[in-house]
This record gives C-alpha cells, structure tokens and sequence, in this order.
C-alpha cells in the first residue's frame, strides 16, 4: 500500500522514531484521502508488517526495532531489536530506585561495587498473573541523559527506544547469555509457581557503536512461556 510505503519511508529517514504515534484512521483519511475502511487495512498491514504495535492506550505506536530493521533490509548495520513481551502481556508494576549494586552488576556496568546505580524492574502478565520478571540496571550517565528510565510507569516503545531517543545514541551490539535455573523463594512468590521450579534466566547487555553499555537486564521466565526475539542480519 502507498500509505504504508510513506510511513516507512518516515521511520527509514528517522521522522518517525520508535515509540511515536503513528496516524490514526481520521487522520489518515483527511491526509491521504480514503476511506475509514482503506485506513483500518492500512493500520492492519502496518502491524502485520510488524512496523506498527498498539499503545497503553488507543493509539498505534511504531514498534521498537522497526527502524533498525529496515535499515538492515537496506544494507546498514543495526542492532537487534528488544525481546517483543507475549501477545496481550501488560506491565503489571515497575518499580525504579537507585540501589547499590551487586558485585556481578557493578562489573558490568563499569562501577564499583556496592556503587548506587539506577534498577528497574519490570514485571509482565495477564491479568494480574506474572509471566516474566525483567529487572535492568543503569550506569549513572545512562539514568542521568534518561530520568523517565526512574519513573515507576512502563515505556511505550519499551526502554531501548527512549534511551535511544533521550541519550540521542542506539544500540549496535548485544551480547545475551541463557540458562535453566530454579526459582529462588522471591522468585516463585512473585511468578506464583513452587519453589525450585524451573525458569529461564536471560541475561542481555545492549551497547553502542562505541562500546559503551546502554543497558544491562536480567530476565527470568518460567517453563511454558515463550519469548519472541526479533534480530536484525546485517549485509557485510
């Protein structure tokens, strides 16, 4: 569709970043002309394309990753874009605070340890039953160029997309790691499964062109959840 070869054409030149509102079907109609009917397929064809995800409310956002992936369909390196949540999965809460940082956490973020760094953690589900725990870490230049990543409320357009847009830097490269693990009593309380049951941990760290750590997350699932990842293969 024209309309469709516009948008992505605005988000490929970076007009429209992750996370911005897309047009909504008024609007669409008034700009291009069409029928309510032409602008429902259009938002349809946008999120079956996977350029399109719907907001916390009723707005339709540009998913996170979509520039990244068009990029790599032209030829330019990106980064592989954020694990996308299971489908109809809300942020159930988010807390934030600045904590002292554990040994392995401070090594990875290039601070000493027990050096207050900024945590939040996000737990997902479904009605009200947690699906996943992701609890990421920030150095202090990182918080500091991002203060929403502080705020107790979810990211539309998810954490990446806002560092990319506040810290005006991206991610080039991600290392992630994966391992079956029990779950610990705080684990299994907050996921409501037994203790010592299974779960997947995974650990991801985004860094930019320069090498330097955007994000750190620790993302723990339990046995039976799928988690999609999208990745970009660049053309060398």
């Amino acid at each position: 569709m024209q309309i469709v070869r516009q948008i992505r054409a605005q988000i490929a030149s970076g007009e429209l970043r992750d996370g911005d509102q897309l047009p909504s079907q008024r609007e669409m109609m008034a700009r291009w002309h069409v029928s309510m009917q032409t602008a429902c397929k259009v938002i349809g064809a946008m999120k079956t394309e996977g350029l399109a995800v719907p907001s916390a409310g009723r707005d339709t956002i540009v998913a996170p990753g979509t520039a990244a992936r068009i990029a790599a369909a032209q030829g330019t390196a990106h980064a592989a874009a954020e694990p996308a949540p299971a489908p109809g999965a809300q942020a159930i809460s988010v807390p934030a605070a600045r904590t002292a940082a554990p040994g392995h956490v401070a090594g990875i973020l290039g601070i000493p340890s027990g050096r207050r760094a900024l945590r939040r953690t996000e737990t997902r589900g479904h009605d009200g039953h947690a699906a996943s725990i992701i609890t990421a870490w920030y150095s202090p230049a990182i918080a500091e160029k991002a203060p929403r990543l502080a705020e107790p409320e979810p990211l539309p357009a998810g954490t990446l997309a806002y560092i990319t847009q506040a810290a005006a830097t991206r991610p080039a490269r991600v290392r992630e790691e994966n391992s079956a693990a029990a779950a610990d009593d705080d684990t299994a309380a907050a996921l409501r499964i037994p203790p010592g049951s299974p779960v997947l941990i995974t650990r991801t760290q985004h860094y930019d062109a320069d090498g330097k750590l955007l994000q750190y997350a620790e993302t723990i699932t339990p046995s039976g959840t799928w988690r999609t990842h999208d990745y970009v293969i660049t053309r060398n």
